[in-house]
């Protein structure tokens, strides 16, 4: 039998609670998002990634932009860190890469 429409969603997925997205500043670091996400670059571009947290570039120095991949110790960043935020089903970040 087919689950009526008005009660498709039950079970253990509808008893979860939605996640919440965080963004944390890491002292010297990137900034990790975690939970549901989806990265679009400024040209509209959704930039791929599979994964429910992800580290973005601060220093403006990572071959991955504008994901981090660890420039940041080599080159001395220094940037403050921060505790965790929730941050809402949208979030703002700019991306941009470098002029090369």
């Amino acid at each position: 039998m087919a689950p009526r429409p008005d009660t498709a969603a039950t079970g253990a997925d509808a008893a979860r609670p939605a996640r919440a997205t965080s963004l944390t500043p890491y002292p010297d670091g990137p900034v990790v998002l975690r939970g549901p996400l989806r990265l679009v670059d400024a040209a509209g571009v959704e930039v791929g990634t599979h994964r429910r947290a992800v580290a973005l570039c601060r220093c403006g120095h990572s071959r991955l932009g504008p994901l981090c991949d660890g420039t940041h110790r080599s080159i001395g960043f220094r940037a403050p860190g921060g505790p965790p935020q929730a941050v809402g089903p949208r979030v703002t970040v700019p991306l941009c890469a470098e002029d090369g």
